[in-house]
């Protein structure tokens, strides 16, 4: 099973995460803090309401989402 991701879909499919479901708790995006793309998929670095930073990527291939906690340490592509 994949992770869930709720997005915006402007003129573009996934265009801004506005949340998503980690642990099995629901958390709201408060920031985008960054965005690539990646072969086969794309990818957000976020803040979430509690504070977290996030990595959501989305595979196009299989169509779904994985999340996991961003690495502080990391460097913002």
């Amino acid at each position: 099973m994949s992770d869930q991701v709720e997005t915006y879909a402007g003129h573009r499919l996934h265009e801004k995460p506005l949340r998503f479901q980690s642990r099995g708790v629901w958390h709201t995006v408060v920031q985008v803090l960054s965005r690539w793309q990646e072969p086969g998929a794309l990818c957000f670095k976020v803040l979430a309401d509690n504070g977290q930073r996030y990595t959501l990527e989305y595979n196009q291939e299989k169509d779904n989402w994985k999340v996991g906690l961003a690495n502080p340490a990391q460097a913002i592509p």
